[in-house]
């Protein structure tokens, strides 16, 4: 890009311009020069620009307003819950197939990579089934399934007797007095 166009060449360019079909990024790539050169030039020169053409729009389609989208409704934690719990445990089977084939798996990537003149690909899938990999990946299923569960676990009992205390007062704090009531004593 740093070689110098010719008067011809930027004769070419100025009509390129000037029409505005394409951006100035376009032109700068077709004639190897950078896009800056080109501004440069167009300011210094007072070259004006063409308003860049778009494709008509249909009447049609811009009179209709759009619809606004419908709001996606957003599942029940025990809904999520689930679908944790599953992805979790489809993760544990993963980690069960890698751990259990282990020597079938170190013997394929030892065949794959014999031909390497670089280990650095062997090693790196080596790593992948290494016993220290294995364990942190146990560690963070083990981890997230807690969360999953925590979460999705029903409330605590300060919050559940909170809750029957409101619905015996009808949803307020504040329930009116009523009659007292009486209960035989023996």
């Amino acid at each position: 890009m740093a070689n110098r166009k010719t008067e011809a060449e930027w004769d070419r360019i100025e009509l390129e311009y000037l029409a505005g079909d394409v951006s100035v990024r376009e032109i700068a790539d077709r004639y190897s020069i950078s896009d800056t050169a080109i501004r440069k030039r167009a300011k210094a020169q007072g070259w004006v620009r063409a308003v860049r053409r778009l494709p008509p729009v249909r009447t049609s389609e811009a009179a209709a307003p759009r619809a606004p989208a419908e709001p996606q409704p957003v599942p029940e934690s025990a809904v999520i819950a689930e679908r944790g719990r599953g992805l979790v445990a489809r993760m544990l089977d993963e980690l069960d197939a890698t751990t259990t084939h282990q020597g079938e798996l170190e013997d394929m990537i030892e065949n794959e990579t014999a031909d390497d003149r670089d280990s650095k690909r062997r090693d790196g899938m080596l790593a992948a089934l290494s016993l220290g990999g294995r364990a942190k990946t146990l560690k963070e299923l083990a981890t997230a399934f807690k969360t999953i569960n925590e979460a999705s676990a029903p409330q605590g009992k300060k919050a559940a007797a909170q809750d029957r205390a409101r619905e015996v007062a009808g949803g307020s704090r504040f329930r009116p007095v009523g009659p007292p009531n009486l209960t035989a004593v023996k």
